[in-house]
């Protein structure tokens, strides 16, 4: 009956994130059907027509510049959580990566129900008083919706 330790990261998908924001919905389906074939384990082809290797949540040909800002985002954060998954496992934890593209304190809240989450770890970044009135706290909204307790971290 040994726990396991799922290490998200949510790359944020929202209007108000101009940088990351994705031009069209034919686009943020394109992004959705490639997150789905990652969740889902379903091997991607690259243009080549070569097999991609697992754990790579946004590869092979896609259209605009904010689909590969968002590619070679998804990349360096897939590349990180395994990293710190590696710790994990290494200290003998058991320890999963989850990798989510959309507005972070839904796909939290989402995530936590997924995986029957017994407690939820976040970090707080502590934006400030004017950002989070302006936009809210994700934080505090994963505190309101989450399905079991939220343990609060200030990030350093």
């Amino acid at each position: 009956m040994g726990a396991e330790l799922v290490l998200l990261h949510v790359l944020p998908a929202t209007p108000i994130d101009t940088e990351l924001r994705l031009q069209t919905e034919e686009r943020r389906a394109e992004l959705r059907a490639l997150q789905a074939t990652h969740q889902l384990g379903i091997p991607r082809a690259d243009e080549e027509g070569e097999a991609l290797p697992p754990g790579r949540v946004f590869e092979g040909p896609l259209v605009g510049e904010r689909v590969r800002e968002f590619s070679t985002a998804g990349r360096e954060w897939a590349r990180m959580l395994e990293e710190w998954a590696d710790l994990g496992r290494a200290a003998g934890c058991k320890v999963r990566t989850l990798l989510r593209v959309g507005v972070p304190y839904r796909e939290v809240v989402a995530a936590a129900k997924e995986e029957q989450a017994d407690l939820v770890l976040l970090a707080t970044h502590g934006r400030g008083e004017i950002h989070r009135l302006l936009v809210g706290s994700v934080a505090d909204r994963v505190i309101r919706m989450a399905p079991c307790p939220v343990l609060t971290v200030k990030a350093a």
